[in-house]
């Protein structure tokens, strides 16, 4: 995932636990790779949701990337 990517949650339980609806699409609007995290597989991300402050340093598998 790369700034910008549309993404939707993949665990919708997390979702509705944040008050979010379970099909919003969101975007990723940064990444956080530093090269140790990186290399231990802690990869995260940043994701705008319309009407919600940015979720910060999510695990990308939380999500699913959008094609549409």
């Amino acid at each position: 995932m790369v700034p910008g990517d549309r993404v939707v949650f993949a665990r919708l339980d997390v979702a509705e636990a944040l008050g979010i609806w379970r099909h919003a699409t969101g975007r990723v609007v940064d990444t956080h790779d530093e090269t140790q995290a990186a290399s231990e597989g802690r990869v995260t991300v940043d994701v705008q949701f319309d009407g919600h402050e940015t979720l910060q340093r999510y695990l990308p598998d939380l999500f699913e990337k959008r094609t549409n």
